[in-house]
């Protein structure tokens, strides 16, 4: 039976601390396993290697020789251990992300801004694509998808969410009915975002006076296909159309947009970070708050 690596470290730390009692408790294992554990490495040297009192312990002859062996290697694997760590914080390399071009434009500008500012050593660079993006073999530490994964062979964690309600340009509400329902959609120039094989619908949800959802049917007259599209022609006054919040919160603060049925907003779309490992490198751990403050509409952190 060979050795275990870790049955030799145990060794180390009771010869160190002369003491089973004190090695368990900076070990934070029972005394009782961690006796077991040195009785079971002398049984596959085939030496007794400790001599064990009430009071004390101490070293064989053949122990003293295998720790003065093995101290030396125990202290180098914890030193590499340490380097290891350093290095897994340094950020460094590139940051290689896949999402789609729309998200892109609309929410990462500011947090990769920030983000080189404060890494100047690390580039960046994305893969702007609406298909998925094979995280193996294109050597891309993420990809940021919208909407619900079912990818069992990678990773993922929830960034936030995309909240949306319906706006219009003060020029194309102005001498109109403004619909005080959802139903009175039908009576207005809607923008849909995406061609659909079936009818097109907006998921409204309203939380007061009483907690309800519906689906409206949207005839679109136009089909924008991004979202930069819509916001450009709901600014010129073309429609109605489901916007995210935090994209047009300057508009609707200049008064350029106004919300329309402000008790409803549609179904958030959830927005998810995929990668192959949990262990994520360190450029991609210092970026991610960064995103997630902007997807929560929050300074982005100093």
């Amino acid at each position: 039976m060979e050795p275990s690596l870790s049955d030799i470290a145990l060794f180390v730390e009771v010869v160190n601390t002369r003491s089973f009692s004190r090695a368990a408790e900076r070990l934070d294992l029972p005394a009782s396993t961690l006796s077991r554990r040195v009785a079971k490495l002398e049984t596959a040297i085939g030496s007794r290697l400790l001599n064990r009192t009430t009071r004390r312990v101490e070293l064989t002859e053949m122990g003293s020789a295998y720790y003065a062996r093995c101290s030396p290697l125990v202290e180098e694997a914890r030193q590499a251990h340490a380097d290891l760590a350093v290095l897994q914080d340094r950020v460094s390399g590139v940051l290689r992300l896949s999402c789609t071009p729309e998200f892109a434009s609309l929410y990462l500008p500011e947090p990769l801004l920030a983000f080189t500012r404060r890494h100047a050593e690390v580039g960046v660079e994305l893969d702007l694509s609406a298909r998925y993006a094979d995280l193996f073999s294109e050597q891309l530490d993420a990809a940021i998808r919208l909407g619900p994964t079912t990818e069992a062979s990678l990773v993922t964690r929830r960034l936030g969410q995309l909240s949306r309600a319906l706006y219009a340009s003060p020029d194309y509400l102005n001498g109109k009915p403004r619909p005080q329902k959802p139903q009175d959609l039908a009576d207005h120039v809607l923008i849909g975002l995406r061609r659909s094989a079936s009818q097109p619908q907006w998921h409204l949800q309203r939380r007061e006076p009483e907690v309800s959802s519906l689906s409206v049917p949207v005839q679109a007259r136009f089909v924008a296909g991004s979202m930069g599209m819509q916001r450009e022609l709901v600014l010129r006054g073309a429609g109605i159309a489901a916007l995210d919040e935090l994209l047009v919160a300057p508009d609707v603060a200049a008064g350029r947009l106004l919300p329309v049925l402000p008790a409803w907003r549609l179904r958030p779309v959830p927005v998810y970070l995929v990668t192959v490992s949990r262990l994520m490198p360190a450029r991609l751990r210092q970026f991610l708050p960064l995103l997630e403050a902007q997807l929560r509409g929050e300074p982005l952190p100093t």
